[in-house]
């Protein structure tokens, strides 16, 4: 497989729209894809990261369930326009210029969920979606995160949002909810800790 050339079709802030012109076995193709990167293929590196909180007793608020005394898992309910409906999703965002992925992390988690994080368990190389559609890159970094009384959620104006908090026998309700909306990459750690029997 031979890329010929790339032209942008679009010229948005956030994300783009580019046609690849390929050739394979003397075949020749156009393939259609949305990057957020200024200049696609030019290098491998995260342009968002996905945030796995767990809030650990004795620091979990009543208002995100502190009175059960077990792990609870933090995600967020957020009306998302392309599905035109709210989906269930970890909280998330995209890295600003010269940002590292743990900054972004705690930017974002502060930002959409008002808990800040005192530990960081796993960060993973980027991470890729839907590579047909898309060359988008996440990095999933997964965190201890507490609530800290003077800090409040502060989402963008356009982030119509809702903090949800999990303890395990809530997470494997919604993993097994097909009713539910819930992102590819959300659903998998909830099959995973549904299947480990337990929060981490």
């Amino acid at each position: 497989m031979h890329i010929q050339k790339i032209e942008q079709l679009t010229h948005e802030k956030w994300l783009n729209l580019y046609a690849a012109t390929f050739e394979h076995h003397g075949h020749v193709g156009r393939w259609v894809y949305a990057s957020r990167k200024p200049q696609p293929h030019a290098e491998r590196t995260a342009d968002a990261v996905i945030i796995v909180p767990i809030l650990r007793p004795p620091s979990i608020p009543p208002e995100l369930g502190g009175n059960d005394g077990g792990p609870r898992l933090v995600m967020v309910k957020e009306f998302r326009v392309p599905i035109g409906g709210y989906s269930f999703a970890f909280p998330a965002g995209l890295l600003n210029p010269g940002e590292s992925i743990e900054e972004a992390a705690r930017r974002e988690l502060r930002e959409e969920t008002g808990l800040e994080i005192v530990a960081v368990r796993r960060v993973t190389q980027p991470l890729y979606s839907s590579t047909g559609l898309t060359d988008e890159a996440v990095a999933m970094i997964f965190v201890d995160a507490c609530a800290v009384p003077q800090v409040r959620a502060n989402p963008d104006a356009s982030e119509d949002l809702e903090v949800v908090s999990l303890d395990f026998a809530g997470l494997c309700r919604l993993c097994d909810d097909r009713s539910a909306r819930i992102e590819a990459k959300a659903w998998t750690i909830l099959y995973l800790y549904q299947q480990l029997g337990r929060l981490p």
